[in-house]
């Protein structure tokens, strides 16, 4: 069926109301194809590179491409995929992979690489690269418990390569300072790259080994490079970012190291500090840069043997398996990225590993996944055939669906106008077979910039000014209204065995997160919920102490096309209006400007969601509030909060860890550089035939069990579908 569209006047009816659908399903169900599922997604994706993805516009569509480690069943929990099994060690900080021998990399359409197996050095270049600065990855923290994976990140960490007493070579250190200056914090200072070098002569980059006629790009000479780690027979080799190539988006390559004879930063002093001495005895000293490199073999990741990972952590782990399906895990080729950092993932160059590999990216249109004769798993990808639509007009999605030109929307895609109606409460009790709704882990909530917004009790004030029950009343979709931050389950919604794991009774408000059933639960500190009083009162004193610096206007920035975010936002702008006398302004942007200006702290109020893989706080929710995140996007930092994360983080026992957990996100809502409002329940509508399309807790859908019914008719008359999960 084409993409037509209906008039705007016809869906504002449906929303109404009026002239509805008088069957079970909501709009009109075409006679399916069974190979291909036409999929509505939220928006254009950021990034389709796992290294650099964030947002769920582009996830879903990542997973279905690239493997990893672990990948999510149909519960959302992790199962094996490239690794086959693994093991943990007793002191939960040693974690062996072992990999299966029959993946491949899918070739590209423009032929210039071939296919080949994916090996243990696959995973390691990929976590090297998810760590290492020059890559600017937004998910890089999630590897920050691999030994020496911070310091790596922050590019502190180096190797000795000569004795300068009291360091001999071979020690690994961490930069604390340059030419007799010492950095306040790290971060603090713009020290020189100590890896950077140069060449008198033009530099061919190439693969390992290759000869100079090979070469996919030319280095002129004089021109930056960063050594990012040595290889080859002897260690000859050395594999280098040059930072202007490809117009400014970077290259990659492999050169002879010889040919690299010149060293900028050679005779600077740098102060270092041991990395393996305990704290109170660590050795202090200097060491001229020429004689430090920063290399990925002082990481915790290890490679035995092709088919054997070892990823050693610093701390406990216990839930490193429930991370292992996430993008940060998911390797990525060295021969595709080397040549196109930015430029890798579009159609002529991407290299796949998993069940679907792309053949078209029309952007602001669609993209097109084709099932991949290569994947080891292939024969159990039912579908031969993806489309997925990039609307991010929550609108033009449901249009879209009503005249069965999709399959399927993506989780809370659905204008919230349309839930009366979805629901059955607009057409007598009977809501629509095709609707589902479920709990979701995630949170929505407003980020506040605390460098722009500094003052704690105007960040109070704002929240203490929201009576957030009316958020149900506006979105109409069966949100939990809350001030919490951590998303849960009701409390009074939980099993005896579970209340018991909590530590609560029935009656107890709130929200609690279990995390093992019957076992393990976690319930978040209380919010800064509705108190008028209180809120006026922090208002006075901001007032007070901001003078002439409290803000005459507070601008309030949400994404485009999501009619519930319009909604929030002014709702918000009247409750801040009347209850505390601030103006506000509401500005909207495309989803790409607004991911954008958020991660660049270019806002001062603006809406954001945060949705969990897993039941865990500290590894899900609270990360991005480490003054160090790549993803703090608040900019808010609490030298007491990390000194709590780095406690929690060296704890073994997960009820003690949890305690911890407990006074870091107390601290963190008390300094307020986010304002929760209400906790995501799921909404989807999936066409009678979509079949293991999954809906699960974590809204991960593993679309290579997914699967067209072209009986489905018969089916639905012996057992007609309900609308839960």
């Amino acid at each position: 069926m084409s993409r037509g569209w209906v008039s705007l006047a016809a869906l504002g009816a449906v929303a109404a109301g009026c002239g509805l659908p008088e069957g079970d399903y909501f709009g009109f169900v075409p006679d399916p194809d069974p190979t291909h599922m036409r999929y509505c997604n939220s928006g254009e994706p950021e990034y389709l590179d796992p290294a650099l993805v964030t947002s769920t516009a582009g996830l879903k569509i990542v997973y279905a491409m690239f493997a990893g480690l672990t990948d999510y069943d149909l519960q959302g929990l992790p199962e094996p995929s490239i690794a086959t099994s693994w093991d943990i060690g007793p002191n939960l900080r040693t974690f062996t992979f072992h990999l299966r021998d029959d993946a491949v990399w899918t070739a590209p359409r423009s032929g210039e690489l071939p296919s080949r197996p994916i090996t243990s050095e696959d995973f390691r270049y990929s976590l090297v690269r998810v760590l290492n600065p020059y890559t600017m990855s937004a998910n890089a923290e999630t590897l920050w418990k691999i030994h020496n994976g911070e310091l790596y990140y922050a590019n502190r960490l180096r190797r000795v390569l000569a004795d300068h007493p009291p360091f001999s070579a071979g020690d690994v250190v961490e930069i604390i300072g340059v030419d007799g200056q010492r950095e306040r914090k790290r971060g603090a200072m713009d020290i020189p790259d100590s890896n950077t070098r140069r060449a008198s002569r033009p530099l061919a980059l190439r693969d390992l080994g290759a000869p100079e006629s090979a070469a996919y790009g030319s280095v002129p000479p004089g021109d930056d490079v960063i050594v990012i780690e040595l290889g080859g027979p002897d260690r000859a080799w050395a594999y280098v970012f040059w930072l202007d190539g490809n117009d400014g988006d970077g290259m990659y390559g492999w050169v002879p190291a010889a040919e690299l004879t010149e060293q900028p930063f050679g005779d600077r002093a740098y102060l270092v500090r041991s990395v393996d001495d305990p704290p109170n005895y660590a050795r202090t000293g200097e060491v001229p840069g020429r004689d430090l490199l920063m290399l990925p073999d002082d990481l915790g990741i290890d490679t035995p043997d092709p088919h054997t990972l070892v990823l050693r952590t610093d701390n406990p782990v216990p839930y490193l398996i429930a991370l292992s399906p996430q993008r940060a895990f998911r390797p990525t080729p060295r021969e595709a990225v080397s040549r196109r950092p930015k430029k890798w993932t579009r159609p002529d160059h991407i290299m796949t590993s998993g069940p679907y590999h792309m053949t078209d990216w029309r952007r602001r249109d669609k993209i097109e996944l084709v099932k991949s004769a290569t994947y080891f798993d292939a024969d159990r990808v039912r579908l031969d055939r993806i489309t997925v639509y990039n609307n991010d007009d929550q609108g033009a999605s449901a249009n879209l669906y009503y005249q069965g030109s999709c399959d399927a929307i993506t989780s809370n895609n659905i204008p919230a106008s349309y839930f009366p109606v979805l629901r059955g409460t607009a057409r007598g009790g009977r809501p629509y077979k095709d609707y589902h709704s479920a709990p979701y882990l995630g949170i929505y909530f407003y980020l506040i910039q605390t460098e722009r917004l500094n003052n704690v009790h105007l960040r109070r004030a704002l929240n203490y000014a929201i009576d957030r029950r009316d958020i149900p009343k506006i979105l109409k979709g069966g949100q939990l209204p809350t001030a919490q931050f951590t998303p849960g389950q009701p409390i009074s919604s939980l099993s005896d065995d579970d209340l018991a794991a909590c530590g609560v009774s029935r009656d107890t408000p709130g929200v609690a997160l279990v995390m093992e059933s019957g076992k393990l639960c976690y319930v978040p500190p209380p919010g800064l919920d509705y108190d008028l009083d209180k809120a006026r009162a922090e208002l006075e004193i901001a007032r007070r102490e901001m003078g002439d610096r409290f803000p005459r206007r507070i601008t309030v920035k949400y994404n485009s096309g999501v009619e519930g975010h319009k909604l929030i936002a002014e709702r918000l702008q009247q409750v801040w209006q009347d209850n505390l006398g601030i103006t506000i302004e509401l500005a909207s942007q495309e989803w790409k400007t607004f991911l954008k200006d958020t991660r660049e702290g270019n806002y001062e109020v603006a809406r954001m969601g945060w949705i969990g893989n897993f039941p865990d706080t500290e590894a899900e929710f609270l990360p991005p509030f480490k003054c160090d995140s790549p993803d703090n996007r608040t900019k808010w930092c609490n030298e007491r909060f990390m000194e709590l994360f780095r406690e929690a983080e060296a704890t073994m026992d997960r009820k003690q860890r949890l305690r911890i957990v407990y006074e870091m996100e107390k601290l963190m809502i008390e300094e307020a550089p986010i304002i929760p409002l209400y906790i995501y329940t799921q909404h989807h509508l999936q066409k009678p035939y979509m079949r293991d399309l999954a809906i699960n807790f974590p809204d991960q859908q593993p679309w290579r069990y997914a699967w067209i019914d072209p009986d489905w008719r018969a089916a639905a008359s012996a057992a007609p579908q309900g609308n839960g999960p």
